[in-house]
């Protein structure tokens, strides 16, 4: 017989088992973790990024205001929108429901 068939075979605590074990655990519930928070974040960038394209638009809306020309048309358009000023000829309708 040869040295190796001799030898018995060295068996594994069982501590190292539960070491083992619990090692196996750990790791699997930090996975599940890490893939949770990489899914919040790509939830987080998505949004960021439609608001990004939101601005944008804001943006390029308000840019397309400035360029129009300051003319009669505009500043009774404004007078009338942002300072709630009336022609004489117009006719108002006040409205005292609430929504």
């Amino acid at each position: 017989m040869s040295k190796k068939e001799k030898e018995p075979k060295k068996k594994i605590g069982f501590f190292t088992k539960v070491a083992i074990f619990v090692f196996l655990g750990f790791c699997v519930i930090t996975i599940f973790q890490m893939t949770t928070q990489i899914n919040a974040r790509k939830k987080e960038i998505a949004d960021t990024q439609r608001q990004i394209d939101d601005y944008r638009a804001q943006i390029e809306a308000l840019e397309n205001e400035l360029a129009t020309p300051i003319d009669y048309n505009y500043i009774r358009k404004i007078a009338k929108s942002k300072l709630g000023y009336s022609m004489p000829d117009d006719i108002i309708f006040y409205n005292d429901l609430s929504n």
